[in-house]
């Protein structure tokens, strides 16, 4: 946890998984689906705690692109039974060297 992230708004993230609430951010304001299963109660959690859940959304954004920037760096080949993979660059040599590619 970092100075910007409180335990209640993780704990609050924990309990929409739980409850099967997506939580997103749009700008500056949070959009949830389903709204039916969000209560009065947890509405006002969800304000109350609005910077700090924006912050863990777009902390979670950041980590998924840098995921799918290194998920499309991979380069794919094909062994000789015909079993696919895919590697990291670094080893793009080796993988020509093997007539992989």
């Amino acid at each position: 946890m970092n100075a910007t992230t409180s335990p209640d708004a993780a704990d609050l993230m924990a309990v929409l998984d739980a409850l099967g609430i997506q939580l997103k951010a749009d700008r500056d304001r949070l959009r949830f689906h389903p709204q039916d299963k969000v209560t009065p109660e947890l509405a006002g959690r969800m304000k109350l705690l609005k910077p700090e859940l924006l912050a863990i959304l777009a902390k979670h954004d950041e980590l998924n692109q840098r995921i799918a920037d290194q998920l499309a760096a991979l380069i794919p080949y094909r062994t000789p039974t015909g079993r696919r993979g895919l590697v990291n660059p670094k080893y793009r040599n080796e993988l020509d060297r093997l007539g992989l590619l």
